[in-house]
């Protein structure tokens, strides 16, 4: 077998094994879109208190928005009055861990380290926030946003698909290709004892995707398969832990969007906690898996749970899906556009904010978007004018208000 058609075969098996996870993922996201809208979000972590720390971390986890996604939610957040230690919970567990990447770390290495990386986001997400709340009492209060979201449970049950294609697959699926793709190359280049040849220090390791993973960008759910890829190459679950807690979490343009969001001392605790605490908790998990003998369950998982037909029925709706969104946003661009629509959209702080937003409006096919930070506005061309209620949709469902 030479080197293409080995690198084709680790990454299709990759893409078979989470295809079926991933679709069961995005139906409980859709679940979560129909029954717990923004409004009820803001509603509940749109307070200064230790409670609201909690439910930020809770909230957060089941939530699937990636690391550039939950800055602008984040944003609404601190706006509706959160603290800053309810703000940094959110921003920590909710890019961490969520429905689809819980989904495919099952599928790929377990119920134990699925399990465990769901309590670790928790552990973090409470940690830094108690901690802002306790050291960083700058006395600032944001502008609150007045509450936009009117849409009831049977018009989000209506946009459910659309939320799904669009919003949610839209999201990562650049991203999540590339996570499949790497992990094929890293099962084709890398040895099998690679890691126990030149980093069987734990703790070098561990350090190692520390300092990988902080400034890298990636989402929770394109991690997951290259951390699997390692852990088959005999990188240990805790140094896997490391990156898949750092890496969604943190990168280099989140730090400095965090920053304007809950100020540089908020931003250090942030960060100090996200690399300590994944280290220790890392050590944990390798310590848990060598005293119950749980490494095989990990490195080791059976991958034939699920019947072969479900997994091809599974790949193939995925991949039609994929197919579908890329043609559905590649067409539209060509399709003769010559409506030019501008929006005042409020709630964009940061490049970050800019860039979600653009995002949000080509999802649906909107063309030539041009987002003004400074004046609010976003500009784009749409072919269909009943077209920009979708888009408007699509801006409110990151997080940001549109008049």
């Amino acid at each position: 077998m030479n080197f293409i058609q080995h690198v084709a075969t680790e990454t299709l098996f990759f893409y078979t094994e989470i295809a079926f996870y991933l679709l069961l993922g995005f139906i409980l996201a859709g679940v979560l879109h129909v029954f717990f809208p923004d409004s009820f979000i803001r509603r509940h972590l749109g307070h200064s208190s230790f409670g609201s720390v909690i439910k930020s971390s809770l909230f957060g986890i089941p939530l699937p928005i990636c690391s550039c996604g939950v800055v602008p939610v984040a944003t609404s957040l601190r706006q509706s009055g959160a603290s800053k230690g309810a703000t940094i919970s959110f921003l920590i567990s909710t890019p961490q861990v969520g429905a689809d990447s819980f989904m495919i770390t099952y599928s790929l290495m377990g119920w134990v380290f699925g399990v465990f990386r769901i309590i670790a986001s928790l552990i973090t997400a409470l940690l830094a926030g108690l901690l802002v709340n306790l050291w960083d009492k700058s006395p600032d209060e944001p502008p609150r946003l007045c509450d936009t979201d009117q849409e009831t449970i049977a018009d989000r049950f209506k946009t459910v698909l659309s939320y799904i294609e669009y919003q949610l697959l839209g999201s990562i699926v650049n991203m999540l290709l590339v996570g499949i793709l790497v992990a094929g190359f890293i099962s084709a280049l890398i040895p099998p004892v690679f890691f126990e040849q030149y980093f069987n220090s734990p703790f070098l390791s561990m350090l190692l995707m520390l300092l990988i993973g902080i400034p890298l960008y990636v989402c929770a759910a394109a991690s997951t398969p290259i951390a699997a890829a390692l852990i088959l190459k005999g990188l240990s679950p805790g140094a896997a832990l490391v990156f898949l807690l750092t890496g969604p979490a943190t990168n280099a343009m989140n730090i400095v969007a965090v920053t304007k969001i809950v100020g540089k001392k908020a931003t250090l605790i942030y960060l100090t906690v996200i690399a300590l605490v994944s280290l220790a908790l890392g050590f944990g998990l390798n310590l848990l898996v060598a005293h119950y003998g749980l490494s095989q369950i990990i490195t080791q998982h059976q991958h034939d749970l699920l019947p072969q037909n479900v997994k091809i029925a599974s790949s193939v709706i995925m991949g039609l899906m994929i197919i579908g969104f890329y043609v559905q946003k590649f067409s539209r661009k060509e399709d003769g556009m010559n409506q030019q629509v501008t929006l005042a959209v409020d709630g964009m702080n940061c490049m970050h904010c800019a860039s979600s937003v653009q995002k949000a409006a080509e999802s649906v096919g909107a063309a030539n978007v041009v987002v003004d930070l400074a004046g609010k506005q976003v500009k784009f061309d749409i072919a269909f004018i009943d077209d920009v209620l979708k888009v408007k949709k699509q801006i409110k469902a990151a997080g940001f208000s549109v008049v």
